[in-house]
């Protein structure tokens, strides 16, 4: 890319961030016992408590709000306060994700357009935003959400790139962010990874055991569990034919639009998925897999990464039978004519 189409690509990135997380928090809540302000002063329930990276980086942010109200009242509709950091965060996040999908694509072998990016705001949008706030759903917001998304992908590009001094610094982050592992290529078929890799694992699952310990010891005190117990995925799936109400939900119906209906492409595609991309739709089930067991799945924003591993496999897809049509046309003009 030339400079100023860089240039043009990192200010759309922003832009597109700063009206994602305008809307973001526009059509959603907060759960009481998680909210924001109880995480930012450490008194929210012990589950959500641990996840406390983007509060406290606000909480230092602070300060800056008076010069935040001097320079841009006059552009916000609303009076800028600690919420306000949020959202910049919060977009901060969202312009990282759109910048490192072309990278993320090229660890699956895949080189596309930059502008493709974008793209990856459809899912993530439709899940966050759509249904789960504007048209119907609980709407709920939680500061760690979309961070972990952005945490994922630039995760599994330093893993590829055994990158070792960034990717640890970032997996640490992604703890406090989420306590959550970031997936890479060893989650699926680790036995055939070498034993380098395997030790990356082993140390990887070491910090977050380690992380865990210290924050649950750090907030003994605070009301709740550690570990929440899911509601059923069965029963409300159950109510989708007669679109009974149920509270992840007012019309259970809006949970088949799931993704925006993105996921159907690499089923469709699957044969013209290369093997890194079908290495990443095995880390997708897995997670899937652990998601059933510790996750309310019939809320739309718990499936986080997922956002990631399916917009980057529809794209892979759609290159892979683009590359197939272009290859089947060569040999349709090396036929001789009779």
């Amino acid at each position: 890319m030339k400079i100023y189409q860089r240039a043009t690509f990192v200010l759309l990135s922003l832009f597109s961030g700063l009206v994602f997380s305008y809307y973001y928090f526009l059509y959603t809540n907060e759960y009481p016992g998680g909210s924001y302000q109880k995480i930012a002063n450490y008194e929210a329930e012990k589950v959500f408590q641990t996840r406390l990276l983007v509060t406290s980086v606000a909480n230092l942010l602070e300060p800056s709000v008076p010069l935040l109200r001097t320079m841009f009242q006059w552009a916000v509709p609303y009076p800028i306060g600690y919420e306000a950091i949020l959202q910049l965060l919060n977009a901060l996040f969202v312009c990282s994700l759109i910048l490192t999908m072309p990278k993320f694509l090229r660890v699956l072998g895949y080189n596309i357009n930059p502008f493709a990016s974008f793209l990856i705001l459809l899912p993530v949008s439709w899940n966050y935003i759509a249904i789960n706030g504007f048209f119907d759903g609980a709407g709920l917001y939680y500061p760690y959400d979309v961070p972990s998304l952005a945490f994922f992908a630039l995760g599994v590009i330093l893993h590829h790139q055994k990158k070792w001094l960034w990717f640890y610094p970032v997996f640490m982050l992604a703890l406090l962010n989420r306590l959550a592992a970031i997936p890479s290529k060893t989650a699926s078929g680790f036995l055939n990874q070498n034993r380098s890799l395997l030790l990356h694992t082993l140390a990887q699952t070491l910090l977050w055991v380690a992380s865990r310990i210290f924050l649950s010891y750090a907030f003994r005190g605070n009301p709740g569990e550690f570990f929440e117990a899911p509601h059923s995925m069965i029963a409300f799936l159950s109510q989708i034919p007669s679109a009974s109400p149920h509270w992840a939900m007012e019309n259970p119906r809006w949970f088949l639009t799931i993704f925006a209906g993105i996921w159907i492409i690499p089923l469709l595609n699957f044969k013209h998925l290369n093997q890194p991309t079908k290495r990443l739709l095995w880390v997708g089930i897995i997670y899937l897999a652990a998601l059933f067991f510790r996750s309310n799945m019939m809320e739309v924003r718990v499936y986080n990464e997922l956002n990631v591993i399916l917009y980057a496999t529809a794209i892979s897809g759609a290159c892979g039978f683009q590359q197939s049509l272009s290859s089947s046309s060569k040999r349709l003009n090396k036929l001789p004519i009779s």
